[in-house]
Formats: structure tokens, C-alpha cells, sequence
């Protein structure tokens, strides 16, 4: 959680406050004149409540822009609820910029996204991990907020990346590492004190799993040897990589378990800034009672207010009913309107999933009318059954109901996406898929892509609008996103193309 005042805590929790921004770009302060939006995504945990992650937090903002900026400038935002105490949400830097006259949208990433370079020890078995994290930040310009105990490393792994080897760091440290709002590293672990109780007239809409989450049983690979500890079903085991292990930092582990509780929880909120993925805190039901609550991930909005998406994810806590009747009473209506539109399309070619995400889908067409809506099915396979940590998008939003299937040494991925109060005339549905865990493929005819809409005309652009693939500033490949800009005649959100330039 980030030290600020209880004076702005109290502020950030008023109903009635009024919210300011402000953004610190490589040489120029970005304020709410020409500030139009952001988006912050803090997490560390993609899944479920584990230990030894290690996220990459993403903030992207559209501003009115006269190219201040380049690819990896610093970016430093900021909230503040009287113009006096300003709440830091992080040190990001610039990795693409793309530009539509004097507008501007900015993706940046926090410095884990860079630590991919093979990580090359100083240091020798048998040595400690507290040596190993010090070997780290001295070598790769890394300042850590904090250490760790010299829990005993009988093997330095080669081969691995710096990101990979903080996992195994943080891991046997029972936590998580992650760049903290002041771009130090920090190991996040569970704690008991400090709880923050979050009440729920700061709460818009939220869901709880009414089944407390426990963890009893460790699982670990190191390798060369599987580990256990304590014992428990699927739905209270931890299963994890990390050759750092020992049999008995395994068993000090399990015993810290022992007195964590926790409930799974989606919850639509005020944006408090100073809240962090990885924080433990207090949710009050409308009974008074105190749930205790994992962050996993929070996601901030910001508009000229703020608001943020909260989640406290656990094996338990999962959609487990596919929305099948809603859907197909959806497409039942929509084949009994007039003038419908159904578009296909499938994969030609391999379509190779990285962390920086790739255009897999994309819809063109006309709707007569405003109002109307489409609905977006995609399914496709990929290899290694099991290990998929995806994240989809439809026109740059996070897509929640995805569904895994896995059959023989393939997972089938699915989920479908409503596209409502179309405006009239000319649409754009595009579908991003962003790998969380390693590069993915998709072969090659195993991507279906479906869209149906209740009235309109129009033709799928297969070849996704010839667009050139651009590299960002660590020499990946990205399609472009697209920008959106608020029509005030219609107040619906108009999708743009938009060109990179001056890179």
C-alpha cells in the first residue's frame, strides 16, 4: 500500500471529491488541460493467488500532444485529491506512441517488461538468495526497496532471464516481486497488519465467493527433484517452478499459510490510488462483517474521475457457467431481425502470441441505424495443453469471460464479446490477444472468428487492414492499437486509425 496521508485517504474515499492528475513525461508535466484519459493496470497475479510472479505493470494515457515525447522516456503519473498530496502510481517508460494530429496515445510499461536479457551470475553456489538479489540490482541497474533473509541456494541456475530468476527469488521469500509506485523492486509478501478497510459506499457494484480460500499443500518443481509440503486437494495447493527450493524452506512456507484466509472477490469501485496489487485488506459486507481480500490485480480508469476494477482471484473463484443462454437467445434475435450482418473469417496463417499482444480478428461494417449491437465469437487452439495464460481484448479492453478447454495436448480457448449502442454508419471491432506467459502459436486455420450484428452491411477486411507491424522500444513486433476520441454530438466512442510517427 502507498504511504500517504489519512488526510488523503479520507479525501479519496469522499463521495463528493473532485480528482486531479498529473503526468511527468520525459521533460514536460502533462495536467489535466491536456490530459484526456488513463488506463493503469497494476497486478501480480494473472490467475490465482500464488507466490514468485513477476508482472509487468501497463499504463497507457491519451493526451493533446506536440511530440514531446520519445520511446523510452520516463513516465511518472500522479493523482491528488486537493492539489497538495500527490499519490505516485509508478515509473513507466514510453514504448510506442501513436499519433493522429494533436493527439497522441501513449503505452508504457514498468521496468520489468525490460528484464528479459539473460541474467549472467557473479556470484557461486553454494551462496544465499540475498547475495543472488544483490548480484541482480548491482548488475542490471536495479534498486530494491527492500531485501531479503539468506535463505541458503545450493545451485545458481543458468540460462535463465533477470525477470525469471527475481521469481524464483521472491518465491522462496514467500512473495512476489514487482516495481513499487517509486520504480524500486520490491518483494511483496502476505501480511497481517496494516489491513485497510475498504466500506462499501466506495463500492459500485462487487461479487464475493462465499468460500473462504486457504493454501494447506505446496507443489514445487525444481527440476531435478518435485517437492511437497503440507497435503490438501487441487483447490488448496500452490504449484510452481523454482529450483531454488528446499525441502525445508518449503516446510517454513507451508506454516505461514497456515494463518492466511482469504475470499475471492470482483469488485467495480472508486479509484483509490494508494491501493496495490499485492495488498491484503478488508472488504465490509452490507452486514458489517470484515472479508479479508488478496489484490490480484486493480485496474484504474481515469477521465477527469477516477474509478477502478478490483479483483481477488483464487481457484474457487472462477465463472463457471458459461453464458450459453444468453448468447443464444442473443443470436436467436438476431437471426430473426432484418438486414443482419454475419461476418467469418479463420487464420491463413501461424499467429505467434507475445506479451505485447497481437491483432488476431478484425470487423468492418455499416449499421444503418444507432443503437443496434454485435455479438464477437472467437475460438482457437493452441499447443501445450495447460499452460495458457492469455489475456484478450476487443478495441483495447480487457475481455473477462474466457473459457479453456483442454483436450489431449491442446487448449481450446473461447469467449465471445457483446458490442452494444453501435453508432450509425461505419464500425471497426478489432481482437487482441496478449500472451502472460511465454510466446504461443496459433496454427495456421485454427482461429475461427465470428461476428453477427442486428441490422448493417458490410465485409470482413481478411487481411486485417494490411497493417504494418511496428516495433516497440526492446525490438518487439506490435499491431497498432486504435484510439478513440469522445464524440460530444452522439457521445458515442468513435474508432480511429491511427500511424505511428517520428519513430
Amino acid at each position: 500500500m502507498v504511504n500517504v496521508s489519512e488526510k488523503f485517504k479520507a479525501l479519496a474515499m469522499d463521495n463528493g471529491r473532485e480528482v486531479s492528475c498529473k503526468i511527468v513525461a520525459g521533460n514536460v508535466t502533462y495536467l489535466d488541460d491536456k490530459l484526456i484519459d488513463f488506463d493503469f493496470d497494476d497486478v501480480i497475479h494473472p490467475n490465482w493467488y500464488t507466490i514468485g510472479t513477476t508482472c509487468a505493470n501497463r499504463f497507457s494515457f491519451s493526451v493533446r500532444y506536440s511530440n514531446e515525447l520519445s520511446v523510452q522516456d520516463e513516465v511518472r503519473p500522479y493523482i491528488s485529491f486537493d492539489g497538495e498530496e500527490w499519490c505516485p502510481l509508478g515509473v513507466f517508460y514510453v514504448a510506442r506512441r501513436y499519433v493522429r494530429g494533436n493527439y497522441a496515445s501513449i503505452i508504457c510499461y514498468d521496468r520489468m517488461y525490460s528484464l528479459e536479457t539473460e541474467y549472467v551470475p557473479k556470484v557461486s553456489a553454494p551462496t544465499n538468495v540475498k547475495a543472488m538479489l544483490e548480484d541482480i540490482c548491482e548488475n542490471y541497474g536495479i534498486e530494491c526497496a527492500e531485501g531479503v533473509s539468506e535463505y541458503a541456494v545450493e545451485v545458481v541456475p543458468t540460462g535463465e532471464t533477470v525477470r525469471d530468476m527475481l521469481g524464483y527469488i521472491a518465491g522462496i521469500a514467500c512473495g512476489n516481486a514487482k516495481f513499487d509506485r517509486e520504480g524500486k523492486l520490491r518483494i511483496k509478501r502476505y501480511s497481517q497488519t496494516d489491513k485497510f478497510m475498504l466500506p462499501a459506499k466506495n463500492c459500485m457494484d462487487y461479487s464475493r465467493y462465499m468460500t473462504e480460500t486457504e493454501i494447506k499443500h505446496l507443489v514445487i518443481d525444481t527440476g531435478e527433484e518435485t517437492i511437497e509440503a503440507g497435503s490438501g486437494g487441487d483447490i488448496v495447493t500452490l504449484e510452481l517452478y523454482n529450483p531454488l527450493f528446499t525441502q525445508r524452506r518449503a516446510e517454513n512456507i507451508i506454516t505461514i499459510f497456515q494463518v492466511m484466509r482469504f475470499y475471492g472477490a470482483d469488485i467495480e469501485m472508486q479509484g483509490l490510488p494508494f491501493l496495490e496489487a499485492g495488498d491484503h485488506i478488508y472488504m465490509i459486507g452490507e452486514d458489517e462483517t470484515l472479508y479479508p481480500i488478496a489484490i490480484s490485480e486493480i485496474e484504474y480508469h481515469y477521465d477527469g474521475g477516477l474509478t477502478a476494477r478490483l479483483y481477488s482471484r483464487t481457484r474457487s473463484y472462477t465463472d463457471a457457467i458459461p453464458h450459453q443462454d444468453d448468447l443464444t437467445a442473443a443470436l436467436e434475435q438476431i437471426k430473426a431481425s432484418l438486414g443482419n450482418i454475419c461476418l467469418k473469417g479463420e487464420n491463413s496463417e501461424d499467429i505467434v502470441l507475445t506479451a505485447d499482444g497481437e491483432q488476431i480478428a478484425n470487423f468492418e461494417f455499416k449499421t444503418r441505424i444507432s443503437g443496434l449491437f454485435a455479438q464477437v465469437d472467437l475460438n482457437f487452439t493452441i499447443d501445450g495443453a495447460g499452460t495458457a495464460e492469455l489475456r484478450a481484448y476487443v478495441n483495447g479492453k480487457l475481455v473477462r469471460d474466457v473459457f479453456h478447454e483442454t483436450e489431449g495436448e491442446k487448449e481450446l480457448i473461447h469467449f465471445y464479446f457483446m458490442a452494444e449502442n453501435l453508432p450509425k454508419g461505419e464500425n471497426i471491432v478489432y481482437v487482441s490477444i496478449r500472451s502472460i506467459n511465454g510466446n504461443m502459436t496459433i496454427k495456421s486455420g485454427e482461429l475461427v472468428s465470428t461476428l453477427v450484428c442486428r441490422g448493417g452491411a458490410g465485409g470482413r477486411d481478411e487481411k486485417l487492414r494490411d497493417r504494418e507491424m511496428m516495433s516497440d522500444a526492446f525490438g518487439r513486433v506490435a499491431f497498432p492499437y486504435t484510439f478513440y476520441t469522445k464524440n460530444a454530438e452522439d457521445r458515442f466512442e468513435t474508432a480511429l486509425e491511427i500511424t505511428e510517427t517520428g519513430e
